[in-house]
């Protein structure tokens, strides 16, 4: 009896506060430590066309916003085909990123992120599961290493839910460093924040001063 009032009582304040913590995680492109290639896969660039027909297929997590801004706002995705069928894909952003891109669900509002010329984000990653366990992932980011040019991208950047232990894992063994940690606290849809430091996107040091032009700042969503 008290076992169960525990569980109800702990749904119940999950509907009125929630609270999200991720790791924020760094890589020096020259330094990835790339998968071996998959026999079959190959990786090609995603259009905003393809977006548009994405939105259509549930496995994705592809929503119409995401599909009008992928031009609008210059994200790049790449997608992972094996045997011609779509197994995965990745989007990255530049510049100013707007929050709804790194919220780790619906009712948080996540966080503005600035990134410094140099720096890609890495905001959205899914590689479906039947096809899960072969470092897909980690042949997509290589994919776009090579696509952006290591002389031109020297950093790519990404927020990691610390209960997404399998995202986690993946970007460390490709050669990500943790470098702070993020936390929102939702209650009644207002969100708190313990904001992390800005990142110098050279280093992966934090505490780079805002004003920066290495810094990669996080904001409280605008």
């Amino acid at each position: 009896m008290h076992q169960r009032w525990n569980t109800v009582k702990t749904k119940q304040l999950s509907r009125i506060a929630s609270v999200n913590r991720s790791e924020i995680l760094w890589l020096n492109t020259h330094e990835f430590l790339p998968a071996k290639p998959v026999p079959g896969a190959q990786c090609r660039p995603l259009t905003g066309k393809d977006m548009q027909r994405l939105c259509l297929v549930k496995d994705f997590g592809i929503d119409e916003q995401l599909a009008a801004d992928f031009d609008n706002l210059g994200f790049i995705g790449f997608g992972m085909f094996v045997n011609d069928k779509l197994a995965g894909l990745s989007c990255f952003a530049s510049g100013n990123v707007p929050a709804r891109y790194n919220r780790a669900a619906e009712h948080l509002n996540g966080l503005d992120i600035t990134l410094p010329p140099g720096t890609r984000y890495l905001f959205k990653s899914i590689i479906l599961p039947e096809n899960r366990g072969y470092r897909l992932h980690s042949a997509i980011v290589r994919y776009a290493i090579e696509h952006f040019g290591v002389d031109t991208v020297h950093t790519i950047f990404t927020h990691a839910d610390i209960n997404n232990k399998a995202f986690l894992s993946s970007t460390l063994d490709q050669g990500f460093e943790r470098t702070t940690t993020s936390v929102e606290v939702c209650v009644f849809g207002k969100s708190f924040y313990r904001l992390p430091k800005p990142v110098d996107s050279v280093t992966g040091e934090i505490g780079r001063d805002r004003e920066d032009d290495r810094a990669i700042v996080m904001s409280k969503a605008a």
